[in-house]
């Protein structure tokens, strides 16, 4: 089925039942930003989208972040749903990897339907590589349920040829006054107003590394995993302040198998966040050469909690200083890979044996 033209009350009608819950993952280059739909049982009802304008409200929610300059899919009639965001190419040259690295995931993980978002001021520019997206998606049986252009507040349908393509205006909306985004808020969703905003969670703390958590580092001593355990579990179940002392320590312990095996051992989908929280205050306030450590638990800890959003920010921040931490590649791979969180409990990856 070739994408057709959204109008103001087109109903995709797969979406009452299948609407993303969770939000994906992202990611600036040619890797998708995907999130797998993984709430538990008691979880609330789905946003239900029945409009192109409630698919607009939605984005930034499942993404955790208003999208400039990106293409976004959203998926359904998988066993789980997932939703990507990935910067829209630039260059011809760049258009087949991006819907490669869009299309694989969903094809593997068995998606029926997608929507497809192409959020960028160039119109024919984005149209035509959403044209050509869909194009892939209906290539392999998968169907397109609408194709959307938007920039500045305002949307247009994009056709299957140049012909049926919105013209003009285009139709206003607004993702932020949306009764989704009071919902959202209502709920506890943090939804930033762009990227740069979720990296700038895990941007260094402006008042630079302490002389104490240099000290600490100067001619470190090992950290006994009892020490170890009582800091991470201490602080995850407290949520209180690191000292500088404190965060030296668990920088030394993160280069010691056994603790970070720890980490592994206590990352439950029930105790993740308090991990996102935990080793973020690490990140910010670690040297630059102990950065990519603390980042790939970050990165670990986000994608168990499904903040797809943070958990490729963080992947971002350690492979900066060192692009081949095993840590950091780990979980990029089951970024790209759309691996669902849920399979933590299962598996408990290879940070835990």
């Amino acid at each position: 089925m070739e994408p057709h033209r959204a109008q103001a009350d087109d109903q995709p009608h797969d979406q009452p039942h299948d609407q993303p819950h969770d939000q994906p993952h992202d990611r600036p280059d040619d890797r998708p930003d995907d999130r797998p739909d993984d709430r538990p049982d008691d979880r609330p009802d789905p946003y239900v989208a029945r409009t192109p304008e409630d698919l607009l409200a939605t984005v930034p929610l499942v993404l955790g972040f208003t999208p400039e300059e990106s293409v976004v899919m959203l998926t359904f009639g998988a066993p789980r749903s997932f939703h990507a965001r990935i910067e829209m190419p630039t260059l011809v040259e760049e258009v087949m990897p991006m819907i490669d690295s869009l299309v694989e995931p969903a094809v593997r993980h068995g998606v029926r339907r997608v929507v497809l978002l192409g959020f960028h001021p160039h119109a024919s520019w984005t149209a035509d590589v959403l044209r050509m997206l869909a194009g892939a998606f209906t290539h392999h049986d998968i169907d397109v349920v609408t194709c959307l252009r938007a920039h500045g507040g305002r949307w247009w349908a994009v056709g299957r040829v140049p012909e049926l393509d919105d013209r003009g205006e285009g139709r206003p909306y607004d993702a932020v006054t949306h009764p989704f985004r009071a919902r959202a808020v209502v709920e506890g969703r943090v939804t930033h107003e762009d990227r740069a905003a979720v990296a700038a969670t895990l941007a260094p703390d402006p008042g630079g590394v302490s002389g104490e958590v240099l000290a600490g580092l100067v001619e470190p001593v090992s950290v006994t995993t009892g020490r170890f355990q009582e800091l991470l579990t201490d602080r995850c179940s407290t949520g209180g302040p690191l000292v500088d002392a404190e965060v030296a320590e668990l920088l030394v312990g993160l280069r010691q198998g056994r603790c970070r095996s720890l980490v592994a051992r206590h990352l439950r989908r029930d105790t993740a966040r308090a991990q996102v929280d935990l080793w973020s205050d690490v990140v910010r306030r670690a040297p630059r050469d102990r950065v990519p450590d603390a980042a790939g638990a970050v990165a670990l800890a986000a994608w168990v909690v499904g903040d797809g959003a943070l958990a490729w920010c963080a992947v971002d921040r350690g492979t900066e200083v060192d692009p081949e931490h095993p840590d950091c590649l780990m979980v990029a791979d089951l970024l790209q890979r759309a691996v669902p969180p849920e399979r933590w409990e299962v598996s408990r990856s290879p940070l835990a044996g």
